[in-house]
């Protein structure tokens, strides 16, 4: 995917998120559909509204899913001594993350 269509699917992502209604079924699997495909965009543009309780709660769930599957994967594999390296800094990441969202609500 390129970064133009990338551009425009998040502009169309954040517009949706400003209705409360959607007029169709086309508008609502192109919702649906940009919802699943830019979870953590759409958690951010979401965040000040309660009309989407159900689809922020699956995006989180695909996230989390895909984060648990891509980490069985990875333990699935012959791991060698530079993986621990990468496997801390993805829990510094995290971690940095965490503390960045915690200050950001003080």
């Amino acid at each position: 995917m390129n970064s133009q269509n990338k551009e425009t699917d998040l502009l169309q992502l954040q517009q949706f998120c400003q209705q409360t209604n959607f007029a169709g079924w086309c508008a609502n699997v192109w919702f649906n559909g940009l919802v699943n495909r830019y979870p953590f965009h759409f958690l951010v543009y979401s965040k000040n509204t309660d009309v989407n309780e159900w689809r922020k709660d699956k995006a989180k769930q695909n996230i989390k899913s895909e984060i648990v599957d891509k980490i069985d994967k990875i333990l699935s594999m012959s791991l060698e001594e530079k993986d621990i390296l990468a496997f801390e800094k993805l829990l510094t990441t995290l971690d940095d993350i965490i503390l960045r969202t915690e200050n950001n609500k003080l």
